[in-house]
């Protein structure tokens, strides 16, 4: 039920009042800086819209809230591209969108990363959300609102806030070592790690490549503290030591998505310190095509 979500109070009551309406369609825009918390609250909303059992509110045991959390609910779309969601994508959902629903009276559609659309799928989707068909809800999410404006303009607009260390059950340092991380805080507590124990920086490659293989969060605690272990000891190292660390890195990563979670990963631990408004931008630039293996060098010489 709406009461037993965990934080965010202002939302779950915009939960409550927005299920009473009893609309016939809609588009909402879920922003916050944790998706796997953007995903569990568009889960949330979708089975408020759904179940069978309560109106304005959801069960957690009927069938269909049952089948959406486990994401086998046949009017439930969701839209993963870590590329960006293309335009033949968006047609696709504009046709199911416009066909009769399977189970329901009501079609749920979640988009993820709405701000990695290439120009021409966002106009796609702007054409369906413009005069949306009855039943069908659109729940877009991203971690910023930097997303087409005309997209803004006609979505109602949630913010999600990360839960708190006390929200999660964990003390300040854990919070911290995951960024308020809400999947990773989680899975962490189901495991016995000591995050206090070392990782040296010159083993990132051996956790970088385990990650890329099996996602692990073991693996991804290793890169964490190999991460810090090298901030830590920067100022003593040489400048080969640092450009032998960038390429370890590069060499192991099998995707951008660890690439960009490093580089995001590191100029949070560096904290506010000169140059870190450098360091933001060159964040922003793992969003273009560039040389990674240069990137990551000049990176971590300059830290």
């Amino acid at each position: 039920m709406i009461k037993d979500i965990i934080s965010n109070e202002d939302v779950k009551e915009f939960f409550s009042n927005e299920l009473k309406r009893d609309k016939n369609s809609g588009t909402y825009l879920f922003y916050g800086s944790d998706m796997t918390l953007l995903m569990e609250f568009a889960i949330y909303f979708a089975k408020g819209l759904c179940c069978e059992t309560l109106d304005g509110d959801f069960c957690n045991s009927c069938s269909t809230c049952k089948r959406i959390d486990s994401f086998s609910y046949s009017d439930l779309e969701i839209l993963d591209n870590p590329d960006g969601i293309t335009v033949d994508q968006v047609r696709s959902l504009g046709y199911v969108s416009s066909s009769s629903s399977y189970e329901g009276s009501r079609k749920i559609f979640i988009i993820k990363d709405i701000s990695k659309m290439k120009k021409e799928a966002g106009n796609a989707l702007l054409k369906i959300i413009e005069e949306p068909n009855n039943g069908s809800f659109f729940i877009l999410l991203n971690t910023n609102l930097n997303i087409l404006p005309t997209i803004k303009s006609r979505s109602i607009i949630v913010k999600i806030k990360k839960r708190s260390a006390e929200e999660l059950g964990v003390d300040k340092f854990t919070y911290d070592f995951f960024r308020g991380n809400n999947e990773d805080i989680k899975k962490f507590k189901e495991l016995n790690i000591d995050l206090q124990k070392g990782y040296s920086y010159i083993d990132i490659g051996k956790a970088i490549k385990h990650y890329s293989d099996n996602e692990d969060l073991e693996s991804k605690i290793n890169i964490y503290k190999g991460l810090r272990d090298f901030v830590n000891n920067r100022n003593y190292l040489a400048d080969i030591d640092k450009i032998y660390f960038a390429e370890e890195i590069v060499r192991n990563s099998g995707s951008r998505n660890i690439l960009r979670d490093i580089i995001s990963y590191t100029v949070e631990i560096l904290g506010d310190i000169q140059g870190l408004q450098d360091r933001l931008q060159m964040k922003k630039m793992m969003r273009a095509p560039i040389n990674m293996k240069l990137f990551f060098i000049n990176f971590f010489l300059k830290i």
